[in-house]
C-alpha cells in the first residue's frame, strides 16, 4: 500500500498542476497558425520578389531601352530589404513553435531547442528593425528560464508557468510584429492599386505587397500601349499580351491578398491579446483564436487558387 502511494505520490510530482486540456488546444490552436501564416508569408514575399524583377524585366523589354548602371531592377524590393521583413516573420513563427514545444512536447532537448531559436531570431530581427522591438531582462528571463528547466525533470506546472511568463513578456511586441507585417501584406501607403484620393504617400512606409502591385500596374500600361502598336511584330505583340495577362493576374492577386490579410492581422491581433487571459485562467476560453486560425487556413487556400501552387 506504502509502495502504492509513493508511486502515486511521484507521478504526481512529475505532472503537476499543468495547463488543462482547453488551455492546451487554444494555445496550440494559436502557436500553429502563427507558425504557418508566418512561413507561408516568408514564401511569398520571396515569390512576389521574383516576379517583380520578372515584370520589371519585361517592362525594360517593351520599352526597347538599355536599362541605367543604377536601375532597380527588383522595383524596391531589394533582398536586404526583403531579409528585414523576413527576419519578423522568423520572430513570429519561432514564437509560435515554442510555444507548441511547449504545450505538446515530452523531450527537453525539442523545448530547449525551440526556445533558444526563438530569442535568436528575436534578437535578429532586433538588430535589423531596432525602433520596434524591446529586449529587456525580463524577456530575456521568461526564455532563459524555458532553457533552464528543460535540463530537468519538465514538470507540467513548470511549462506552464514558463508559458504564461513568455506569454506576458511578449505579448506586446507580438502586436507590433503583427502591424508591421500588415503593412507588407496589405495596399498601405502609396500604390498605383490605390484610387489616387486614397493613396498616403508621407504618412505610411511602402510594403512589399505595394511594390509587387506598383509593378504590375506599370507592366499593364506598357502591354496596353504595345498591344495597340501596328508597328509591332506578331511575336512582339504575343510578349505584349502575355505580359498584360501576367499583369492583370498579378493585380487580382494583390487585391484579393491584401483583402484576406487586413482581416487576417486583426484576428491575430485579437487572439494574441485573447492568449493572456487564456493561459492565466484555466476556464477561460474565446472564440477569437478559433477565428484567427479558420482565417489562416482561408488565406492559404485562397493564396493557393490565385498562384496555382
Amino acid at each position: 500500500m506504502k509502495k502504492l502511494i509513493s508511486i502515486v505520490l511521484l507521478s504526481t510530482a512529475i505532472t503537476g498542476c499543468g495547463l488543462t486540456a482547453l488551455q492546451k488546444q487554444q494555445v496550440s490552436q494559436f502557436a500553429t497558425a502563427t507558425e504557418i501564416i508566418s512561413q507561408s508569408t516568408q514564401e511569398q514575399f520571396v515569390s512576389m520578389r521574383d516576379k517583380v524583377v520578372d515584370m520589371e524585366k519585361r517592362r525594360l523589354i517593351m520599352r526597347k531601352e538599355v536599362p541605367p548602371s543604377s536601375f532597380d531592377l527588383d522595383g524596391g524590393l531589394s533582398s536586404s530589404g526583403i531579409a528585414i521583413q523576413i527576419s519578423t516573420l522568423k520572430a513570429l513563427q519561432a514564437y509560435g513553435d515554442v510555444l507548441n514545444k511547449l504545450v505538446l512536447s515530452e523531450q527537453s532537448e525539442e523545448i530547449s531547442k525551440a526556445a533558444t531559436e526563438f530569442l535568436t531570431q528575436y534578437e535578429t530581427a532586433k538588430q535589423l528593425n531596432d525602433s520596434a522591438y524591446s529586449l529587456d531582462q525580463a524577456k530575456k528571463d521568461s526564455i532563459i528560464g524555458i532553457i533552464n528547466i528543460a535540463n530537468t525533470w519538465f514538470i507540467e506546472d513548470k511549462k506552464k508557468e514558463s508559458i504564461k511568463k513568455i506569454v506576458k513578456a511578449y505579448s506586446p511586441e507580438i502586436s507590433t510584429l503583427a502591424n508591421l507585417i500588415k503593412n507588407d501584406i496589405t495596399l498601405t501607403g502609396y500604390s498605383l492599386c490605390i484610387k489616387e484620393n486614397d493613396r498616403k504617400e508621407n504618412s505610411i512606409k511602402t510594403g512589399v505587397i505595394d511594390i509587387y502591385c506598383t509593378s504590375a500596374d506599370g507592366l499593364k500600361e506598357i502591354s496596353k500601349d504595345a498591344l495597340k502598336n501596328k508597328k509591332y511584330s506578331f511575336s512582339e505583340r504575343e510578349f505584349a499580351y502575355n505580359s498584360y495577362v501576367l499583369s492583370e493576374k498579378a493585380i487580382l492577386e494583390v487585391n484579393e491578398l491584401s483583402k484576406k490579410g487586413s482581416e487576417l492581422v486583426s484576428k491575430l491581433i485579437d487572439a494574441n491579446e485573447k492568449l493572456t487571459k487564456v493561459v492565466e485562467s484555466d476556464d477561460y476560453t474565446t472564440e477569437d483564436i478559433k477565428g484567427y486560425a479558420k482565417q489562416v487556413e482561408e488565406l492559404l487556400t485562397l493564396t493557393k487558387v490565385l498562384t496555382g501552387k
